[in-house]
């Protein structure tokens, strides 16, 4: 399958479209569905093959929907970002055998640089439903557990965190009752649905993303 996506994105740059029929805008079943990794993430190695391989316009085409981008992902840092981002499935089953989520202190920037964790400042989701997930097509769930669309494996995310919606093309955030909780800009979230910006700042307990539309990706890409 991830073949068949790359001689789709290698045949459009040779001039043939991208087949419209199996793109829906602003659904959050897409074309990068089948590359996802097991916790709903993107390597950053394949966005840059695109970004390198393809013009903007295709580029912002073929990602379609927006992304979440950890808080190390900064142009400076790109270009060492590859082999931190790397999935660490192996050091963390673990954790989905542990029923309490841990609570942390927010301010304790300690936290951020140590532990299961540490990988997830350079992870890429795009919000894109997995295919072994439950939940319903327009709905993204975040949580530790591996039925989340976004699983982050790290004991300061509940198993059941945050949701991200999407409606009549705009995307919607609230928490979930999380231990941690959920912030929005630095406002504490609610099971209110909030509506969701380009590079507004997500925190998920002591993680922080970055909501990116695809043209606002390919900015952060060209400038690396």
């Amino acid at each position: 399958m991830v073949l068949s996506l790359l001689k789709r994105v290698k045949g459009h740059i040779n001039g043939e479209p991208i087949s419209k029929a199996k793109i829906q805008e602003f659904s959050i079943i897409g074309p990068l569905s089948s590359m996802l990794g097991p916790s709903g993430r993107i390597t950053l190695a394949s966005l840059k093959y695109y970004f390198q391989e393809s013009s903007r316009e295709d580029f912002i085409e073929f990602v379609q929907n927006p992304v979440l981008a950890g808080s190390a992902l900064t142009p400076e840092r790109l270009s060492v970002a590859d082999q931190l981002a790397e999935e660490t499935n192996h050091n963390n089953n673990n954790l989905f055998k542990k029923n309490r989520t841990t609570v942390v202190n927010l301010d304790d920037q300690i936290s951020k640089k140590t532990g299961p964790g540490t990988s997830l400042p350079y992870a890429i989701y795009p919000l894109i439903k997995r295919t072994d997930t439950d939940s319903p097509d327009h709905s993204f769930t975040i949580g530790r557990t591996k039925n989340n669309d976004m699983s982050m494996q790290d004991m300061a995310i509940s198993k059941t965190h945050a949701v991200i919606r999407c409606s009549n093309g705009a995307f919607y955030i609230e928490d979930r009752g999380s231990t941690n909780g959920s912030r929005l800009n630095g406002l504490r979230l609610t099971q209110k649905p909030e509506k969701l910006k380009d590079r507004d700042i997500i925190e998920l307990g002591n993680y922080e993303f970055t909501f990116l539309y695809p043209a606002s990706l390919h900015d952060l890409l060209s400038n690396s």
